[in-house]
């Protein structure tokens, strides 16, 4: 069982002076308290530095990155909202393929991780953007790891 706020944290303190130095701002709300979840805090630390960098690079001078947390009865989540320059439609449905990018120097293979990791944890993520307005990622973790269910094999003599 691991905290999403202190993963957050760890991941802010990692990336806050990679935000100042670009002249951007990051932003904390998180909701306290917040149940533990069943993850692995190393892969979704992995999840929101790949999910912040994309936010950096979408962003010019004076953005804003806003880290908010928060749980439902069956969930905890994260959410990462830029001011950046957001997704067109017509490249939404493609962000999480291998080696699809917009960037210069760029491997495409960020967000692809991201989705992996969160499926993994058997979460989910979610994507809202608004050209030049920006995006908004958020990655729901469950509270109760989920066991698989097998189907019972009937075997014929």
């Amino acid at each position: 069982m691991a905290s999403l706020n202190d993963v957050v944290v760890e991941t802010l303190v990692l990336l806050r002076p990679e935000f100042e130095n670009r002249g951007q701002t990051v932003q904390e709300k998180l909701a306290r308290p917040l149940p533990n979840a069943p993850f692995d805090p190393s892969q979704i630390k992995q999840v929101l530095v790949n999910l912040a960098k994309n936010a950096m690079h979408a962003m010019s001078k004076g953005g804003v990155l806003t880290f908010q947390t928060g749980a439902t009865s069956e969930e905890v989540w994260v959410s990462l909202s830029d001011t950046g320059r957001g997704i067109p439609e017509d490249q939404l449905n493609r962000i999480y393929e291998p080696f699809f990018t917009t960037k210069k120097k760029g491997s495409g293979l960020g967000l692809m991780i991201v989705h992996r990791i969160v499926r993994a944890h058997q979460g989910r993520i979610g994507l809202e953007s608004r050209v030049g307005k920006g995006t908004t990622f958020r990655v729901w973790l469950p509270l109760r790891e989920r066991s698989t269910r097998l189907l019972e094999a009937h075997l014929h003599d």
